[in-house]
Formats: structure tokens, sequence, C-alpha cells
């Protein structure tokens, strides 16, 4: 059971384009881990987030989040100012135009998603969503640091 399932992960993996460097499965010309940090900033809202708490959120590292922020502000996407209370802390804030490009790839994202979910047989989708959710749960009990897993 365990090989078909490695077997089938790595499957939908390279199926759905997540071994692309630069473009989105959804087909925005950037890396998935960028178009990851826009939508958790975007989530975040105006307060914005302190990278180290992105790179908790995006299951990386701080170094490999620090390169991921320094793209995006370098592109213009993203400010990262030091704090008023902490000089060193660096809240992440999206920029307009980070904004605007947050909001396509999430339009973008949930178009893939809604028309892969159409291909899955209507009595077959609440149970692919409840196994999703039990293998992000276990695989949140094996991590014990971001980009730690133990796979």
């Amino acid at each position: 059971m365990a090989e078909d399932f490695r077997s089938l992960l790595q499957e939908f993996i390279r199926r759905f384009g997540m071994l692309v460097a630069d473009r989105t499965p959804c087909g925005k010309p950037l890396a998935s881990s960028d178009a990851h940090a826009l939508m958790l900033l975007l989530e975040a809202g105006e307060d914005g987030m302190l990278s180290s708490a992105l790179a908790v959120k995006l299951g990386l590292d701080k170094s490999t989040t620090s390169r991921t922020a320094a793209r995006l502000t370098e592109s213009g996407h993203l400010t990262a100012s030091s704090s008023n209370e902490d000089g060193r802390a660096r809240p992440l804030r999206l920029t307009k135009k980070g904004a605007r490009l947050a909001h396509e790839v999430e339009d973008a994202s949930r178009d893939r998603f809604a028309r892969l979910l159409k291909h899955v047989p209507p009595p077959r989708r609440t149970n692919l969503v409840e196994a999703l959710r039990d293998l992000v749960s276990a695989m949140q009990k094996m991590t014990t640091h971001p980009g730690d897993q133990d796979l």
C-alpha cells in the first residue's frame, strides 16, 4: 500500500506541474514558492507577516524564505521594512503590484482546482477532501521544523 501511495503521489506532483521551476501549476510565470508567499501575504492583509512566520507557513527554512522575499522585493511585489519595535524584525508587506499579482495567482489557482475537481466523480469529492485533510494532519505530526520533513 505504501508503495502505491508513494507512486500515485509522485505521479500527481509531476502531472500537476509542481516540478516546473519558473511557472506555477496554474500557469503564472513565477516560482511556486513565490506564488505561495504572495497568497499567504495577501491573506495576512495590511499588517503583513514576519519572514520567520512566512517560513513556517511555507514549510521552508529561513534562508530559502529570505531568498524568496528578496526576489519578490526586487521585482517590486513586496516591501520589507524594519519594525518600529525591533530593528531586526522585518514585516513583509505586499505592494500594490504584489497585491494585484497575488489576486491573479489566487484566481488562477481556484480555477485550476475547480476544473480538476470536476473530473473527480461527485460521490468521491468529499472523500478526496477528507483524505487530503488526513494527509496534511499526518505530515504536520511528522514535521519538527520547516523544511525538515521526515519523508
